[in-house]
Formats: structure tokens, sequence, C-alpha cells
């Protein structure tokens, strides 16, 4: 699976550095990618990830509302989807304490192959 993610030093905006780690992992370009991938990762590290992108969420917010959600630099982009990969790690934190759903199938039996766009 291809996330798009640049390999430049600017893959983030300036401040933002520290949640480089996260970028290959959680910063996919679909919802349905973000599912799976959610699902995938053993919990502790969806933790971490929770962990440290809560603690950050506010500001990344605060930052991304100065643009048009089309029209957002790349590192914003990158910055977005690992907000949007926020809301699928607190599913399972916050409600599962699990990667997955117990008693469900590991895999979407349903795939969202459109959605809101540009970022799925």
């Amino acid at each position: 699976m291809t996330n798009d993610v640049s390999r430049d030093s600017n893959r983030l905006p300036a401040g933002f550095e520290d949640l480089e780690p996260f970028l290959e992992n959680w910063s996919t370009p679909t919802s349905h990618e973000r599912w799976i991938n959610r699902a995938a990762t053993p919990y502790p590290e969806v933790v971490k990830f929770y962990d440290a992108m809560f603690a950050r969420a506010e500001e990344a917010t605060v930052y991304l509302e100065q643009f048009q959600l089309n029209e957002m630099p790349e590192p914003a982009q990158n910055l977005f989807r690992l907000l949007l990969a926020l809301c699928h790690a607190s599913v399972a934190v916050e409600m599962h304490q699990a990667s997955g759903i117990r008693h469900a199938p590991p895999k979407h039996a349903l795939q969202i192959l459109s959605g809101f766009q540009p970022h799925g």
C-alpha cells in the first residue's frame, strides 16, 4: 500500500517534526486504508500513536484551519491524514482497548471505494 508521503525533510509542517515517525504507518489516503491499518497494527503501537497525536491534535487542528481542504500543501496534507488516523485510533483505544473489534471479522466486509475528496 502506497501512502503518497514524500521522502524529503519537509514531510510535516514546522513544529510537528516529532510526529514524523508515524507517517509511514498512519498517513494513508483513504478511510478504508486507515481502518484496515488500525486493525492490522499491534495495539501497543496504536496506543503510542494515539497518545502522541492526541497531545498535538488541537494544535494541529488550529494550524490546518488556515487552508482550504483541497488546497493544502503536502506537509499539511500529511498532518491532516494523521488527524484522520487519530479518529480511527481513538476507536481502538477509547472503545475497544484493542486494534480490532472483538467478534468482528478483521477485514471490512464492505470496501468503500470513493469518499469525500481529496482525503477519502
